[in-house]
């Protein structure tokens, strides 16, 4: 599966907007699923003065919203976003 720059950058604005000021980096990597599934696995690299507070409800929602500007010829991949510390 490739995904084209276009849709990465979206998928990346819709992330960095949903969590304002406090995304470092973004990281996508393709896969195939134990079942044959495509998956996306997203990396957010948030600062080290995130908190909980930052988070809270935020990720409610994010998955259909990326699913969104994936668009429909990506409409069978799921994507996997995982919160991860930025390091030093």
């Amino acid at each position: 599966m490739k995904i084209s720059e276009e849709r990465r950058d979206a998928v990346e604005r819709v992330i960095r907007d949903r969590f304002l000021g406090k995304v470092q980096r973004v990281e996508m990597e393709t896969s195939v699923g134990e079942s044959g599934e495509e998956v996306l696995l997203i990396r957010v690299h948030f600062g080290r003065d995130t908190t909980a507070r930052d988070f809270s409800g935020k990720f409610f929602g994010l998955t259909g919203r990326v699913k969104t500007v994936l668009g429909e010829e990506l409409e069978g991949v799921f994507p996997v976003i995982r919160p991860m510390e930025a390091h030093a």
